[in-house]
């Protein structure tokens, strides 16, 4: 997607509403529960799954929060296009991890949380 600037912007929604909900979570989200939440939305948007379940209630709140900025971000966008953005970010996130948290503080730096459409809040960067 790098150089793709409408590509990127539907992946700064995505990922920003990641960031968004981990925030509303204290932090807490784990890369592993950020996977699983893009791999329940490539379920729903690629292979049409009508019914998504899982018993984590974090996840389940991830997976219909993200959704719901899917909706209102993406509304006008292709399904393929959606679908193809949600694998470029399962990719990296799966190479980002090694156990906990670095994919997500990787968006935390450089994407930021979601406030609305087209509007992310960024980290304040301090200087030594």
């Amino acid at each position: 997607m790098s150089g793709n600037i409408e590509l990127e912007a539907y992946g700064n929604s995505i990922e920003g509403a990641l960031c968004a909900y981990d925030f509303e979570c204290g932090q807490n989200l784990k890369d592993s529960d950020a996977i699983k939440i893009i791999e329940m939305l490539i379920d729903k948007y690629h292979f049409q799954d009508q019914t998504v379940d899982d018993k984590d209630e974090i996840i389940m709140n991830g997976f219909n929060y993200v959704d719901r900025i899917i909706g209102k971000d993406l509304k006008n966008v292709e399904t393929e296009k959606i679908v193809k953005v949600l694998g470029v970010i399962r990719f990296v996130a799966r190479r980002r991890t090694r156990s906990g948290r670095e994919y997500m503080d990787v968006i935390h730096q450089y994407v930021g949380q979601r406030v609305d459409t087209g509007i992310r809040a960024m980290p304040q960067w301090t200087t030594s």
